[in-house]
């Protein structure tokens, strides 16, 4: 009997002793070498792209009835570019009576709508990217479309076209229904001949007066010209550097498209993360070995519109902090997160940053309903603390999925680390070592109650949807370095923590 108390005491002692260590083990161990001041991330690198159509219905609005809580969100991310674009750029016409294909102006941009985009510019001193309808393979006809925006820009102090953007996503011409059942263009739609038209383009808007000094953007290929890996350089090649300025890609790591139904393991999963990373640097090394800076044009989770319960939760955010990450470490100038609104015939986007109900009163004054989704979280946190920040070498080990990134301005500016669970179920303590010793710092978490949940807040507040702003100050803890200079905190599941240093 004494031997077995005692083997059973040994074996006590020994479970507790493995109890005690599992719980003593960090979920994560963050090293930060705080010296080695990488790139710098630009301000305004998190930008939008928005449909033509719900840019004048829902998002900006009018000049007579603007969306001033989209304005508030605008302004709260500082001074970004606004790409007014997308599959609407094709099927949108400044003169639908003039146009080569009537049938085809889905939606009319009129003197208001056009006023509008340059109101919420000079407002809150975003940039905008103007896409011209390609599809219908008119030089002339786009060009006076050209015309209206700069004198609508020239009627409004502080506006700033950056960039006209001639088409969408041509590479899917041949599969875009420009009007009843006839394509865009043939299937044996080829990069040259997209050159060809291009340049026709350009030359148009470089020979006016009016048109001239603004930059061209493009060509904001997406499909078929991204997977021939050669398509891009050959493009940049034939157009040249007289008829482009800024190139733009999209990418959409996932599809929603025939019927297709990613998960958030599969959103999440750091395979998908490394596979956009490597897309972008091939892309980017494309454009930078031609000469030209490069933006992600119009990019989310999901193509063909996001996915109900995927794409507009919690998951989303944490995604969404991770990709701006790499695709800036990838030579990306900038993004844009696409908004699509609502699309006549189509229904809702998922992917939406600010998800907006338009209400026409009797009187025809518009009631904007902003619903501010995850996405908007990440770009909030993004460039609040990360833009204008130098990138900082990083070792993260972690048996979970999680992700960690760290800024600093200056060599003796504070630090800031991101450190994002991306994991379905892991939960645990993290500990963050750098390389030189530094005071107490300040931790801010981004959480929901899951990851399939909408009700993200932002240190313990969420925005207002009233008023575009957070609704309170952000709460913050503060963490003191350990015996042996390590700040520890824990980290549940569906949470990011942002720890400012100094």
């Amino acid at each position: 009997m004494r031997r077995y108390l005692m083997v059973a005491t040994i074996l006590a002692v020994l479970l507790l002793a493995v109890d005690v260590g599992a719980s003593a083990l960090p979920m994560a161990k963050i090293t930060v070498n705080v010296s080695e001041l990488g790139k710098e991330i630009p301000a305004g690198f998190a930008g939008f792209s928005i449909e033509v159509h719900s840019t004048v219905n829902r998002y900006l609005g009018p000049a007579s009835d603007p969306n001033l809580v989209f304005y508030q969100l605008l302004e709260n991310l500082g001074k970004g570019t606004l790409r007014i674009g997308g599959n609407s750029t094709d099927e949108s016409c400044w003169d639908p009576a003039r146009a080569p294909v009537p049938q085809g102006c889905q939606f009319v941009i009129r003197p208001d709508g056009l006023a509008g985009f340059m109101k919420a510019s000079a407002a809150t001193g975003w940039g905008l990217i103007v896409g011209v309808n390609l599809a219908q393979d008119s030089a002339s006809w786009a060009e006076e479309y050209g015309q209206a925006v700069v004198r609508a820009a020239r009627a409004v102090h502080g506006s700033n076209v950056v960039a006209f953007e001639f088409g969408n996503e041509p590479d899917a011409f041949p599969n875009h229904k420009l009007y009843d059942h006839h394509f865009a263009r043939p299937a044996s739609f080829s990069v040259s001949e997209l050159a060809k038209e291009w340049k026709s383009y350009a030359s148009a808007f470089r020979s006016n007066p009016l048109t001239a000094p603004v930059p061209i953007a493009g060509p904001a290929i997406c499909c078929k010209f991204i997977r021939i890996r050669s398509s891009l350089g050959e493009f940049l090649s034939d157009v040249g550097h007289k008829d482009l300025n800024l190139v733009t890609v999209h990418n959409y790591p996932l599809t929603h498209c025939g019927g297709k139904r990613p998960t958030i393991a599969q959103l999440l999963t750091p395979t998908l993360m490394q596979s956009a990373a490597e897309e972008a640097r091939r892309l980017a090394v494309v454009a930078h070995h031609a000469g030209f800076p490069i933006q992600l044009g119009e990019t989310n989770s999901i193509s063909c519109q996001g996915l109900n319960g995927v794409s507009n939760v919690f998951a989303e955010t944490a995604w969404a902090l991770d990709y701006m990450f790499i695709n800036f470490q990838a030579g990306m100038k900038a993004l844009n997160f696409h908004d699509g609104g609502y699309t006549p015939g189509r229904g809702d986007y998922y992917y939406d940053a600010d998800q907006i109900d338009a209400e026409k009163m009797a009187d025809g004054k518009v009631i904007y309903h902003n619903h501010v989704w995850p996405l908007y979280y990440a770009m909030y946190a993004f460039s609040r603390k990360a833009e204008g920040g130098r990138l900082l070498p990083v070792t993260a080990s972690s048996q979970a999925n999680v992700a960690a990134y760290a800024v600093r301005s200056s060599a003796r500016g504070p630090v800031t680390v991101f450190v994002i669970n991306k994991d379905l179920r892991a939960s645990g303590d993290v500990s963050v070592r750098l390389s030189a010793k530094m005071g107490s710092a300040r931790l801010l978490v981004i959480r929901a109650p899951s990851l399939t949940s909408r009700a993200v807040t932002y240190g313990g507040v969420r925005f207002s949807n009233q008023t575009g702003k957070l609704a309170g100050e952000p709460r913050t803890q503060t963490i003191d370095p350990g015996a042996r200079g390590r700040y520890e905190f824990h980290l549940p599941v569906a949470a990011i923590g942002i720890l400012t240093i100094g």
